[in-house]
């Protein structure tokens, strides 16, 4: 019987049950990849693992877990993580931040720690690069969620697949009353991500319901996840790229956008995305947030149960 310790951080959130969930284990060098599996599906939540890098040009590794399967990269989980290591001490951020060099299954990715005068730990995080792919049709998008299609659409501009290091629709939408309520069918969602060969569907629009917000978003994966997120990371990466890309907002070399989310499941979020652009094109994208520890604990974990289901 082991004794596993864990933290529970929300991620996006200024203060404890207001952002997206996630469980972090740390000194998980000691779990088989089965183990980690059992784990994220016994808490019911994305989980993130801490370990020693395999190469010497990182600093620190995480592997990601859904109740589903491993994913490259979680972005939710990344901010979870380190406001869960900053917590612990393992690393103590300064006002003029540190870096860090992030190992994941989408490569090498740098991380800067630094306090904010309120005392939290502000976490950025540079996404893979984005890459766009083949616009989708507005009425296949419109079938899958029950939509009329006129409303997938800002002007000129509809949905599209693009990636931040985890690829997807990006679904823009003129009204936000469009993307409320409950989207019943996942069954459609995931048949139209399954056909495309993506994870899942991030809505933007920029209606919004707080004024400092630039934009509301909804991202589903119904095939990877939870049906629904509260906050994704690489999902809101690859919105503020295709906005940034599509001149949605007025174009600059450093584009900082703040997005909301969370609100149909009742845990509303907040992040921010830098998006630095280079002689026209964009050179980064950038996740800003911070995590709230929830919960401080451990769990007793029976591994010779895990190796006898695998």
């Amino acid at each position: 019987m082991a004794i596993i310790p864990l933290h529970i951080v929300d991620a996006f959130a200024e203060r404890p049950f207001t952002g997206n969930p996630a469980a972090i284990i740390p000194n998980a060098a000691n779990l088989s990849e089965a183990e980690m599996l059992q784990i994220t599906d016994d808490l019911s939540m994305e989980a993130g693992f801490v370990l020693p890098p395999k190469t010497a040009e990182a600093d620190v590794r995480l592997r990601f877990f859904t109740k589903r399967r491993e994913a490259n990269l979680s972005g939710h989980v990344v901010i979870a993580a380190f406001a869960s290591m900053a917590d612990r001490g393992f690393y103590k951020p300064h006002a003029d931040g540190i870096g860090v060099r992030l190992e994941t299954g989408a490569g090498i990715l740098p991380v800067t720690l630094a306090a904010g005068a309120d005392g939290r730990t502000l976490i950025t995080l540079r996404l893979p690069g984005p890459r766009f792919g083949e616009p989708v049709p507005a009425g296949e998008v419109a079938a899958a969620l029950g939509l009329p299609e006129e409303f997938l659409r800002i002007g000129d501009h509809g949905p599209q697949r693009v990636s931040c290091g985890f690829d997807q629709i990006i679904v823009p939408v003129n009204d936000r009353n469009a993307m409320r309520g409950v989207f019943r069918d996942m069954e459609a969602i995931g048949e139209l991500t399954d056909r495309r060969g993506v994870g899942g569907l991030t809505l933007f629009s920029p209606d919004t319901y707080a004024g400092d917000a630039d934009f509301h978003c909804r991202f589903f994966h119904p095939r990877v996840g939870a049906d629904e997120d509260v906050a994704s990371g690489t999902s809101l990466g690859a919105a503020a790229a295709y906005i940034v890309d599509r001149g949605l907002v007025p174009a600059t070399d450093h584009v900082a956008l703040v997005t909301e989310q969370g609100h149909s499941l009742g845990r509303p979020t907040r992040a921010e995305m830098d998006v630095h652009s280079s002689n026209g094109r964009i050179a980064a994208v950038e996740l800003v947030a911070t995590g709230a520890v929830v919960m401080r604990g451990s769990f007793h974990f029976n591994r010779r149960l895990v190796m006898a289901a695998t």
